[in-house]
């Protein structure tokens, strides 16, 4: 539903609604948001709400970064509110909330504002190959109860067993209404490789509403795990033992007929893919390391992304292949891909532009992306690899963010003020990862040494 600003005015009032959040992401996908009074919220839309640039410069710890972009001086941005995105939230007594767009003093896109960037280059895709872009957001999560002061999965369930959506019916089925209530259809649900993991498939949409949906889908998992006494995480790999939680992304195009633009049934290299989707790919392999900087951005999410896995450990792509950086789903379903590199800690509009600016390098450069792979990459040795044209992917986010630094054509794309500030925000966080000291190696080095 696209609401209009007088509609949601009037939806405030049929609803009854008293409080709205006015809410974005910092670059580090943490929810920014003050609250106001429903007589406040038509001037909001026009005017904004002002905050300070500088939580842009802040980490993931909330700690303001060093030599930061934005300082005391620097003034302010403002959030407007995009009525299309308004929403009841069904679990809080008489609210609603909208997310924004960033403008600056004079009402223009504010250039650190990772929605807008991803506005305008939604506009470059269409002038460019005459489509729109659709994605479907797919996260793996993890439910957690807290058992003598430790953090343990909240059931015991099995891989794809009916058992785990049993146990977790009451918060599954409240999930599922509350995000259908915000207007967000859930496509599947099921019990995921770890006990207490589940894996929930959004409908694919137009890729700005997709990336709101999960903007929306990580507010309400941890909001609903909370209301049933439950701690839900997004985190990447919450236990060394089991299996890590990934996000998913897939990508595909349509012209305004409705027909798929990834689509050829005549590609004899036996995909059905067009050549667009081909040069699409090669973008996305050309810049992988840095797109797994955007879309696994923590220091967690490289205990996940290990060979062997199933998570990409490998820069690659294939058909029905589950270790590659890039799949291509089996032909019975629609002509899509699917980006396999990223995590529940990143900010999602950031992800979606990052891959739109490396597909679109692809098409305007007509890369591609070599022969599928299709063994599992993490078989293959290094001579294999160097034949193949397969590579490495990023091993820390240290190493993934180097790689992120020096892409100068994602910095141009998304806007160095996002690139530069990003990066710094995330070296800072990976700086004060290395100093930490933990009890496994104290207990370790104090016997041993």
């Amino acid at each position: 539903m696209m609401y209009t600003k007088e509609r949601v005015l009037q939806l405030i009032e049929e609803h009854q609604i008293e409080f709205v959040r006015i809410e974005f992401l910092d670059y580090t996908g943490v929810t920014r948001s003050r609250t106001i009074r429903k007589e406040n919220v038509a001037s909001a839309m026009e005017q904004g709400i002002n905050f300070s640039t500088a939580i842009m410069s802040f980490d993931m710890f909330d700690e303001y970064i060093p030599n930061p972009m934005y300082g005391a001086n620097d003034g302010d941005f403002f959030a407007v509110p995009d009525p299309s995105t308004f929403a009841i939230i069904p679990y809080r007594k008489n609210t609603a909330r909208m997310l924004c767009d960033l403008v600056d003093i004079n009402g223009d896109p504010w250039p650190g504002c990772p929605r807008n960037a991803l506005k305008r280059i939604l506009q470059e895709v269409e002038a460019l190959v005459g489509g729109n872009i659709c994605m479907a957001y797919e996260q793996e999560a993890y439910l957690l109860k807290e058992e003598n002061g430790q953090l343990v999965p909240a059931d015991t369930s099995h891989c794809f067993s009916t058992d785990g959506v049993d146990i977790q019916e009451n918060f599954i089925q409240e999930f599922v209404y509350s995000m259908e209530k915000m207007g967000i259809k859930t496509e599947q649900i099921s019990s995921e490789y770890g006990p207490g993991q589940v894996e929930i498939n959004l409908r694919y949409d137009q890729c700005l509403k997709a990336t709101d949906n999960q903007v929306t889908f990580m507010h309400l998992f941890k909001q609903i795990a909370r209301k049933h006494d439950m701690i839900g995480t997004l985190m990447p790999k919450p236990f060394q033992h089991l299996a890590g939680s990934g996000l998913h992304v897939h990508i595909s195009l349509y012209n305004k007929a409705g027909e798929n633009l990834f689509k050829d049934v005549a590609d004899n290299r036996g995909l059905d893919l067009s050549e667009e989707a081909y040069y699409f790919i090669g973008g996305l392999l050309k810049h992988g390391r840095s797109l797994i900087a955007i879309g696994a951005p923590s220091i967690n999410s490289y205990k996940r992304m290990q060979p062997g896995t199933w998570a990409p450990a490998h820069i690659c792509y294939g058909a029905a292949n589950r270790s590659v950086l890039v799949r291509v789903p089996e032909k019975r379903r629609e002509r899509r891909f699917e980006f396999r590199g990223a995590d529940g800690t990143c900010n999602p509009y950031l992800l979606s532009v990052c891959l739109l600016a490396a597909g679109l390098d692809g098409i305007r450069n007509r890369i591609h992306p070599g022969e599928p792979l299709d063994v599992d990459a993490s078989v293959l040795s290094e001579a294999s690899m160097l034949e193949k044209g397969v590579q490495w992917g990023p091993r820390t986010l240290d190493e993934a963010v180097q790689s992120l630094s020096e892409d100068t054509i994602l910095a141009d794309t998304i806007g160095r003020e996002i690139w530069e500030e990003f990066i710094k925000v995330k070296r800072t966080e990976w700086n004060k990862y290395c100093q930490q000291v933990s009890e496994w190696e104290r207990s370790i080095f104090a016997q041993r040494f």
